[in-house]
């Protein structure tokens, strides 16, 4: 891409017009500055050797100013970028990123710094924001197991929608700035929802407008949804549907045939329980897999159930342990499935 296309300087009329109109941005105007950029109604008086160091598409642009209109005695780079994205842009380069957030509320500041971020080149400050947004957006499970638990309330209500993006903003903006790492966790996120829910779009609160996905991505949501699903069926057939008790199970030489029985009885219980998704309806994370399989081994070492009575689904240690192994081995070779179920080539993943 020729440097030309970043900037609108070649368009003389249109520069010098809005130079008379703009207003110097109160806080990124510097007294020593030696370049104005100008976007949109604003302009921001700033330096050359600080923006040639961090981004190598600026120092192309002002190695090719000529001719170039002037503001306040120094040359003027017009900019086609908004004035808010411009000034969070510099206010990005001169004192860093610690005034972004990750949560709902701060991702217009934060998508749009990493979209300047990343037509501008400026690597280090790009990679320092995807860091932060693998902490909810993954590649690995433990990560994904830790951000779930940042979003589950006290009471085991999940709610990520109050506080993290919409996963198809994160879709969309994955796609813009061509970073693949963090689709399929997001996929993954959309296809807890309906599929109409994904299909409609959502929202957004910060426009009011409808943000939907593209057709290719609606499409691998809703591919990949249908295998996790079928994951999860085969996991239920093939570790919980008739499972018998651990050959070391400690009720195994029990003398009362009903005690002896207990693991066996807990194990159909959970069966019953995960077909009905019953905790994942009252806990806002129906078709879950990775959470429905977690549950199905917490649900053997709960003391009660919700109406107080007491747990028919409490396995003794050893069969617990067991299925614990068979478990954890099942969500990460799901985990791993991921990038393939949504036709997404990602190295390394997991």
């Amino acid at each position: 891409m020729n440097a030309a296309d970043f900037s609108t300087n070649r368009h003389s009329a249109h520069a010098h017009m809005a130079m008379y109109t703009a207003s110097k941005h109160t806080d990124l105007y510097f007294n020593d500055g030696n370049i104005v950029l100008l976007a949109g109604m604003s302009y921001f008086l700033v330096h050359q050797g600080l923006l040639a160091r961090h981004s190598e598409v600026l120092n192309e642009l002002m190695r090719s100013m000529d001719n170039t209109p002037t503001l306040e005695d120094r040359p003027v780079l017009t900019l086609s970028d908004s004035s808010t994205d411009v000034a969070n842009f510099l206010k990005a380069m001169y004192d860093g990123i610690s005034f972004i957030t990750y949560d709902s509320e701060g991702f217009p500041t934060l998508s749009g710094l990493l979209r300047m971020l990343t037509k501008y080149k400026v690597h280090h400050l790009q990679n320092d924001i995807l860091r932060g947004l693998s902490n909810y957006w993954p590649t690995t499970l433990t990560q994904w197991d830790a951000r779930e638990a940042s979003v589950t309330g006290q009471d085991g209500t999940y709610t990520p929608r109050d506080s993290l993006p919409h996963p198809i903003e994160i879709i969309n903006l994955a796609r813009e700035i061509d970073h693949l790492p963090l689709l399929p966790s997001a996929m993954y996120d959309l296809t807890r929802s309906t599929p109409s829910e994904a299909a409609i779009g959502f929202v957004s609160p910060s426009t009011g407008t409808t943000i939907r996905l593209e057709y290719a991505d609606l499409q691998a949501v809703l591919k990949g949804r249908e295998q996790a699903s079928r994951f999860f069926s085969t996991f239920i057939v093939n570790n919980l549907e008739g499972r018998q008790p651990s050959p070391s199970c400690q009720r195994r030489k029990d003398g009362n045939p009903v005690n002896k029985r207990t693991c066996q009885i807990a194990f159909e219980a959970i069966t019953f329980e995960l077909l009905r998704d019953i905790n994942g309806i009252i806990s806002n994370r129906t078709s879950d897999p990775l959470y429905a399989m977690t549950e199905a081994e917490q649900m053997q070492i709960r003391d009660d159930l919700l109406n107080g009575e007491a747990s028919p689904m409490k396995t003794c240690e050893r069969c617990r342990a067991d299925f614990g192994d068979i478990v954890d081995a099942a969500k990460e070779q799901f985990w791993q499935k991921l990038p393939k179920w949504f036709d997404i080539d990602v190295s390394p993943w997991g």
